[in-house]
């Protein structure tokens, strides 16, 4: 039986990829502003390297806050 089949369908689709992108997106500021814009620090909180971070961040269109505190 195809359970989708027996839920109401919502009134507006959902879009996967944004809210995954929204809820990455909210995840990396956080752990920015945690860590104080420090990318290294912000990848060990968030379980992840620097490098990957900085990919997603790019992925996402965040930029980098050099020199500033988040």
């Amino acid at each position: 039986m195809n359970r989708c089949a027996s839920v109401r369908p919502p009134e507006t689709p959902i879009n996967l990829e944004k809210a995954v992108g929204d809820f990455e997106r909210s995840l990396i500021h956080e752990a920015l502003e945690k860590c104080n814009g420090v990318h290294t620090q912000a990848a060990r909180h968030l379980g992840t390297t620097r490098r990957i971070l900085r990919y997603r961040m790019d992925k996402l269109g965040i930029e980098p806050q050099y020199g500033k505190n988040v």
